[in-house]
């Protein structure tokens, strides 16, 4: 049995080794937590994407809602409009109010609400990034950035999918992808699930429940038939909605765990997924 582990964005500078530890020493913790174990015949690998995918982000020069307002729209049309919608539909499930958004606008003027308007759309970054904490510089502009260019660019894609394609084998094998992680193990498995043995999916964090991001994957599907669970902190930004059938319909559904209260400062990072007694336990019943 082997667990492939894939990483997410802002991992940029790391190595797969160093990656790879950081993720099993958080996942013994959980393990410890649940009193578990895991067999001591199971592999563990991590491709790693990081300095790849920031590669792509420095070369592609995506507009900052800052440039929009001062330069105004039409830079880069698509990634405008899918920022747009992945900001109105946390705006939502946030229950971010226009009271809060109005904070952050320009005084003595009035201002048109909605995300037409990008200093609405910068204010509304503005707010987003109080209620999820910015570490290491990692703003949601920067995810929505990396997001992006990874489902609407087919070279980003292709190169990424490749690195993580490359680590799969005909072994069983459970796959856990974390955030952005979780969108390329997904795209992945639906590529090449009829000849994996897939022991089971374990998404962590993942933002795959938000409107924009399925329309760009196209039709939803489930790669793991009955063995797929959705994991995460309702606090965390990225990993807005369930995988439910309201956000992501497919057959047989996703089980979703709600339960996890991530320790991180953001509530989204990787320690605070896999540290949770619940996900070790997940884990182990895949893996055994």
């Amino acid at each position: 049995m082997r667990i492939l582990f894939v990483h997410g964005r802002a991992q940029g500078g790391k190595s797969s080794a160093s990656l790879l530890a950081e993720w099993r020493k958080a996942l013994d913790r959980g393990l410890g937590s649940a009193a578990l174990s895991l067999p001591g015949s199971v592999s563990f690998d991590q491709p790693f994407y990081g300095d790849t995918l920031d590669d792509f982000v420095n070369r592609a020069k995506l507009p900052s809602t800052r440039e929009l307002v001062q330069m105004g729209p039409g830079q880069d049309q698509g990634y405008e409009l899918f920022a747009q919608s992945v900001l109105q539909e946390m705006s939502t499930s946030a229950e971010i109010s226009e009271t809060e958004i109005r904070q952050q606008m320009p005084e003595g003027e009035l201002q048109e609400m909605g995300p037409q308007n990008w200093e609405w759309v910068q204010a509304l970054v503005q707010v987003i990034d109080g209620h999820w904490p910015a570490i290491s510089g990692v703003t949601i502009e920067k995810f929505l950035t990396d997001v992006y260019l990874y489902l609407d660019k087919p070279a980003v894609r292709k190169k990424i999918d490749g690195i993580v394609e490359a680590a799969l084998t005909d072994q069983p094998t459970v796959v856990v992808g974390h955030s952005l992680g979780s969108v390329v193990a997904y795209n992945v498995l639906v590529k090449h699930a009829p000849r994996l043995k897939l022991a089971g999916f374990l998404t962590i964090g993942s933002p795959l429940g938000i409107k924009a991001i399925t329309a760009l994957l196209g039709l939803p599907r489930n790669p793991a038939a009955g063995r797929w669970v959705n994991a995460y902190d309702k606090r965390d930004i990225v990993a807005l909605n369930p995988l439910n059938a309201k956000h992501f319909p497919v057959a047989p559904p996703v089980s979703n765990f709600s339960g996890v209260r991530n320790h991180t400062d953001n509530r989204h990072g990787i320690a605070g997924y896999l540290d949770d007694p619940t996900v070790a336990r997940q884990l182990v019943a895949f893996a055994t």
